[in-house]
């Protein structure tokens, strides 16, 4: 192992200014431009890093977000940590990692929604630092580098970093796995063949940080699978039988607390249920078939490579709703090509991140609705598709002449002008947005559905009688604005049978229904609404008028109704 590691160019002293090379006339060889770039940038090194850091720092807070997105789940792993809290109920649903952090929080200081963004925003900043050092001295620095800026300013993760999705969390620990997971390659080249004596903290240690992944979402548990793919890429089965041992003890210790100290067996059966059927939110349509699965598969990988990840990058508008197959192509022909190129270099480093990513992705493809097409799915692997598509084209272009090289020059040049003009247009359309927050106008930068919506929970809140029970297809932001457990959620159309909708809202003592007018695209209002309870109640409607009273309504345009039901 030992005597291979010497010949692998990835432990090389990369990071290192390039010594001048001496011909056999004694004259200095002029150097390439990579070797040019890496003395200059290794020479700026503590000025880039410190750049990094406060400018992801600065536009953090530029983006910083103090009111609730609109996705729900933002609102949802609150709720969750509230009622772990309040209530016992264990967080499985979604990943019980993040609920169970934010529940310290909560329980110490109550629901303050601007400090536990601020949690957030530390999840994002020490992700950052750990990728800084996870790859720091192990890849060159023209590479390394613009991928560090690139993330530091990527206008998607530093408006994620302020929102109470697990994203910064999924993203710390991500690096964290890493962190650990290098050192443990590093460790395995250093000690002889088979010997556990000085690798088995590493294993530990990357081990913990998977299971601790697998936690926060549910997608992370692939994460084992992912880089077992990289220990039987190298022949390395029994460090693969070491990984999976060490996972399996700290699976087995937190399956006994959950057991034993929090009564819970079943972490997977709700989610797992959601993520079988065809439409998360019409569970009528049935569950998925195996053709079905193919579909998804395809669907997603053309949403995900050809719209999203290129939205993220700033290379596509945000509004973009196409999809553009030959991108999908171009993604997945890059991504082949950056596997052979990690594979040929001997880069054991670029080689786990490509497997890793490859895996992560063909199961979030398998597992999401095609509908659910969100970018945070895509956002949360980009710093290492960075890191592995420039690498492939510097490892690629290291013997081409200047002009050759300079073909990577010019790409990093475009990233960082796109991803600059995509930060700089969402700043300016946030700045507004969170001064009025800040000075306690909530429902500022909404849409007026949702500012109407909004104001219907809140006069809900105000107006209700103390036994009252509303049906909301968004209970869990209704919540996050009144602190009012009144609201029931309806997160799909459970029946359309106007007896069985009745009977079911009954027996969860519901006896009001907000109907809004939430649009399916938040940036259009072309009529196309969330019509999850609208569907419930139409037959209901159309079968016993008499059993709905309209109570209240909020605004005209795009207006959130209440209706009482009459017993």
């Amino acid at each position: 192992m030992a005597q291979h590691n010497k010949r692998n160019p990835a432990k090389r002293p990369i990071g290192k200014a390039v010594p001048p090379r001496i011909n056999n006339q004694g004259k200095e060889i002029k150097l390439s431009l990579y070797e040019s770039l890496n003395n200059w940038l290794n020479r700026k090194e503590k000025g880039i890093t410190i750049l990094a850091f406060s400018l992801c720092t600065l536009f953090s807070l530029l983006l910083f977000q103090a009111r609730m997105d609109i996705g729900g789940d933002d609102s949802g792993y609150i709720l969750r940590a509230y009622d772990f809290i309040h209530k016992g109920a264990f967080p499985s649903y979604q990943g019980p990692l993040y609920p169970l952090v934010l529940s310290i929080f909560i329980s110490l200081f109550g629901i303050r929604i601007v400090l536990l963004k601020v949690v957030s925003l530390l999840f994002n900043f020490f992700a950052l630092y750990f990728l800084f050092k996870t790859f720091r001295k192990r890849l060159p620095a023209l590479v390394f580098f613009p991928v560090l800026i690139l993330t530091s300013i990527n206008a998607y993760i530093l408006s994620f970093a302020s929102l109470t999705y697990s994203e910064a969390c999924f993203m710390f620990l991500q690096a964290l796995v890493f962190y650990f997971f290098f050192k443990l390659i590093d460790k395995l080249n250093q000690a002889p063949a088979g010997s556990i004596k000085d690798t088995y903290p590493y294993f530990l240690y990357s081990a913990l940080f998977v299971f601790l992944l697998s936690l926060s979402r549910s997608v992370g548990l692939f994460a084992l699978p992912g880089l077992l793919l990289y220990f039987i890429v190298r022949r390395q089965f029994r460090s693969a039988a070491y990984f999976t041992g060490a996972f399996a003890l700290f699976y087995i210790l937190f399956g006994f607390i959950k057991k034993f100290i929090f009564h819970v067996s079943a972490e997977w059966g709700a989610e797992r249920s959601a993520l079988m059927l065809k439409d998360q939110y019409n569970p009528s349509k049935g569950v998925e078939t195996m053709s079905g699965f193919g579909e998804r598969f395809i669907g997603n990988a053309n949403l995900y490579l050809s719209k999203r990840f290129f939205q993220v990058i700033g290379l596509r508008s945000p509004d973009a709703i196409d999809i553009n197959k030959a991108l999908t192509y171009f993604f997945v022909g890059l991504s082949v090509f950056a596997l052979y190129r990690a594979i040929k270099s001997k880069n054991n480093y670029i080689l786990a991140s490509a497997l890793y990513c490859g895996v992560m992705l063909c199961c979030t493809f398998l597992a999401v609705q095609t509908q659910i097409d969100q970018p945070r799915l895509v956002m949360v692997y980009v710093p290492f598709l960075l890191f592995i598509f420039i690498y492939a084209i510097y490892d690629a272009l290291k013997k081409a002449p200047w002009a050759g090289q300079s073909m990577l020059v010019y790409l990093i040049v475009i990233s960082f002008i796109a991803s600059g003009a995509s930060l700089i247009n969402r700043t300016a359309a946030n700045m507004p947005v969170i001064n009025h927050n800040l000075h306690g106008d909530m429902s500022y930068g909404f849409t007026p559905d949702w500012a109407n919506y909004i104001k219907m929970s809140e006069w809900c809140a105000d107006n209700l009688p103390a036994n009252s029970m509303v049906a909301a297809r968004k209970a869990e932001i209704s919540f996050m604005y009144t602190d009012k457990e009144i609201f029931f959620p309806v997160f799909r159309a459970y029946s359309t049978d106007p007896d069985s909708v009745l009977a079911y809202l009954n027996k969860n003592h519901v006896n009001y229904v907000l109907l809004a007018s939430l649009r399916i695209n938040p940036n259009v209002a072309d009529g196309n609404i969330i019509n999850t309870l609208w569907r419930m109640m139409g037959p209901v409607e159309q079968k016993y008028p008499q059993k709905l009273k309209l109570v209240h309504q909020e605004g005209t345009a795009e207006p959130a109704f209440l209706y009482m039901i009459v017993p």
